[in-house]
């Protein structure tokens, strides 16, 4: 069993715990920190603390930074209207432009395929006729011609038709067809130019 004496001194102790611990925490009194909570109503409030307000010379300028800000915000919105605006209008126009491009492209392949077909049927029409003509005869008039013309209206015919007036014509000529006949097979990388001598 303890000693009175003991008992007195863990009693003292722990009253000076207590005083200490009140003293750092912030605590007036001790009924506080023993009853776990105020004493009293008014306690129990706290102290009066007044709710902030703001300070009414300051409210102007509060309102006008505001105002600036909605007026910023206005500007920015609008800004990015007439951005939007522009978008739109220019992408009706890249639109237009590109129908118009895509009408202009079908037009021109169209003007092509039909100068094609002209051109075809214009060659058609030349082999035609210098297959009627006698060799010798067809040669005379082709050794005298354009040698393009000359290599489309060969290339065109067929080989029993376009050997013998080959034969006909001087070999020069005959040699510088048949070079550009055999240029024409090759790919475009591969050609070499076809220098023919004038007589």
């Amino acid at each position: 069993m303890a000693s009175p004496l003991r008992l007195g001194a863990y009693a003292l102790g722990g009253l000076l715990a207590v005083k200490l611990l009140a003293g750092l925490v912030g605590l007036d009194t001790l009924s506080d920190r023993l009853l776990l909570g105020p004493a009293t109503a008014e306690e129990a409030e706290g102290p009066d603390t007044p709710a902030e307000t703001p300070d009414p010379a300051a409210l102007p300028e509060l309102l006008a930074a505001i105002a600036a800000e909605r007026e910023a915000l206005d500007a920015r919105t609008a800004a990015l209207d007439a951005r939007e605006a522009e978008i739109a209008l220019a992408r009706a126009t890249v639109l237009k432009q590109n129908e118009e491009l895509t009408r202009l492209r079908t037009d021109v392949e169209a003007l092509l395929e039909q100068a094609r077909s002209t051109e075809e049927a214009d060659i058609s029409r030349l082999v035609r006729i210098y297959e009627a003509m006698k060799p010798s005869e067809a040669a005379t008039i082709l050794q005298d011609s354009d040698l393009e013309l000359t290599v489309l209206v060969l290339a065109a015919m067929a080989e029993r038709n376009a050997g013998p007036i080959m034969a006909a014509m001087s070999p020069v000529r005959a040699s510088a067809v048949s070079r550009i006949l055999l240029e024409r097979s090759r790919l475009p990388g591969d050609q070499v130019p076809v220098v023919v001598p004038v007589n």
